[in-house]
């Protein structure tokens, strides 16, 4: 349709490698969306009357409630076939005009941006679910005491509670980026052009406003062509899928036979075909691959970038299947993760027997070591570390129960430490898995009273974020609303009304 100095047809098998029209049905109700509102604002500038308007709008209004009357065969994107559908529909006199000002390049990008908005809003709502889901599982497992884990080695001493709250707070990051962004994302392209503008005296600011954008993109070059938004929006379903990725691989190790301090459900649990007593976490695997899936879709998103000319190149059109798909897989994986930790069965004693068997107690007899009896850390360091050693070479079931006075006495006489026999004694058998977060004093430590604390201020912390997005939800749903309003007073004396 738009060959108008081609001598001939667009070749079948260009016009394939080109088209977008397959996976553009993502787009066709905020193409219509923005092709209204560009009606609206050319009867504002008396470039269309208001029959015409009338005409239009029924036409719009009947392919987005039949959107299999909309043809697609034979077009490069749902533009053109949606301005090709109305010229049939309604003649080249009324539908021949609709495309006046407007250009495929400020058209697609502004389709675009709408529906990533309403992908940030849909993200951000189920991050908040999951987190609610984290919080919660938080709350019953304050008594789940657990080693903690560095170089996938037994670290420190805590409890699942504070290990589930960190991957809220990682989270919660990510609804702060992405409201962040909604600012940026939230502005307007239309009536840029093809890249530099028009001759029409186009109120851009009106579009913008009856979209629901907070402003517009002022240059026409930036408007048109630059899709940084993408980047950082895919940059952050990377970051989201990361986090998820290894809450996976923590859940996949932590239920094996070896560790079996959680078990996933059956119901998210798979089996094996030979083998009958598997339980394989395969959704947590697909999580994994699902990230490496997003991150490559980033990564292609940029490549496509990365060489492009000022303004627009169709090369662009290619952003959008990474971009859709890594919101897609984002969304779906949320909903899974949500899911899995809310019927994720927790093995407590198996959790406490391991921590009760583990030397992650160490730093915790050197700092009363430190603070008790003024040993400088360093010494403290040498002298419980040799006390592992010894503990270790004895097979002690539960660590440094086998020492004895002359065994200590043996360790002081190698590591100089200006401490009683004795008083190494008491400090080593006193300190257990459950009195060594108990006493922990420093802010975000596992301690249950510090992490209550801290499960009560995220609480308050999602209240505000769902009462944030509710009013950005309204803001949108209001979009629709108000250009049925705008196109009903235009249309009320018209002909065809």
């Amino acid at each position: 349709m738009y060959r108008s100095r081609h001598k001939e047809d667009l070749d079948k098998r260009i016009l394939n490698f080109l088209s977008s029209i397959d996976i553009d049905d993502k787009i066709l109700y905020y193409d219509i969306l923005c092709t209204k509102v560009h009606v609206i604002m050319l009867y504002n500038i008396h470039i269309l009357d208001k029959d015409e308007v009338a005409r239009l709008i029924r036409e719009l209004d009947s392919v987005l409630r039949y959107p299999e009357k909309l043809a697609k065969e034979g077009y490069e994107d749902i533009h053109e076939a949606l301005e090709t559908h109305l010229i049939r529909k309604i003649g080249i006199n009324v539908g021949g005009k609709v495309q006046t000002g407007r250009s495929r390049n400020d058209q697609i990008v502004t389709d675009i941006r709408i529906k990533a908005r309403d992908d940030t809003i849909n993200v951000i709502v189920h991050l908040i679910n999951l987190i609610k889901v984290l919080i919660a599982k938080s709350e019953d497992n304050l008594d789940s005491i657990m080693p903690l884990y560095t170089h996938l080695q037994q670290a420190q001493i805590g409890n699942f509670a504070h290990y589930l709250l960190s991957y809220s707070d990682g989270l919660i990051r990510e609804i702060d980026r992405l409201f962040s962004l909604y600012d940026r994302l939230n502005q307007s392209p239309l009536g840029a052009g093809p890249i530099g503008g028009s001759l029409l005296p186009l109120d851009r600011n009106m579009t913008a406003k009856l979209l629901g954008f907070d402003n517009i993109i002022s240059n026409s070059i930036d408007a048109t062509s630059s899709r940084d938004f993408m980047v950082e929006l895919v940059s952050i379903m990377s970051s989201i899928m990361i986090t998820l990725s290894r809450i996976s691989e923590d859940f996949i190790i932590w239920s094996s036979q070896e560790f079996g301090f959680i078990e996933i459900s059956d119901r998210h649990a798979s089996t094996s075909s030979a083998m009958p007593q598997k339980r394989n976490p395969d959704p947590l695997e697909i999580t994994r691959s699902k990230t490496a899936i997003v991150i490559g879709n980033l990564t292609t998103i940029l490549t496509i970038l990365k060489s492009l000319p000022s303004g627009y190149s169709r090369d662009l059109q290619d952003t959008k299947i990474p971009f859709w798909n890594s919101v897609e897989l984002v969304v779906s994986t949320l909903d899974i993760m949500n899911d899995i930790i809310q019927f994720l069965i927790v093995k407590k004693d198996v959790m406490r027997r391991a921590s009760n068997e583990s030397y992650a107690i160490s730093l915790d007899i050197a700092e009363v070591l430190v603070t008790r009896y003024k040993v400088p850390f360093r010494t403290a360091h040498k002298l419980v570390g040799a006390l592992v050693n010894l503990s270790i070479s004895n097979n002690d079931e539960i660590p440094f129960r086998s020492l004895s006075s002359s065994d200590i006495k043996d360790i002081l006489s190698k590591v100089k430490a200006d401490i009683t026999v004795d008083k190494l004694l008491k400090t080593i058998r006193e300190i257990d898995s459950k009195r060594s977060i108990r006493v922990r004093q420093s802010e975000g430590s596992p301690n249950p009273k510090e992490q209550t604390i801290i499960i009560r201020k995220r609480k308050l912390l999602l209240h505000r974020y769902s009462n944030d997005v509710q009013k950005k939800k309204k803001s949108i749903d209001l979009v629709n609303e108000n250009i049925q309003d705008t196109i009903k007073h235009i249309v009320t004396h018209s002909n065809l009304k």
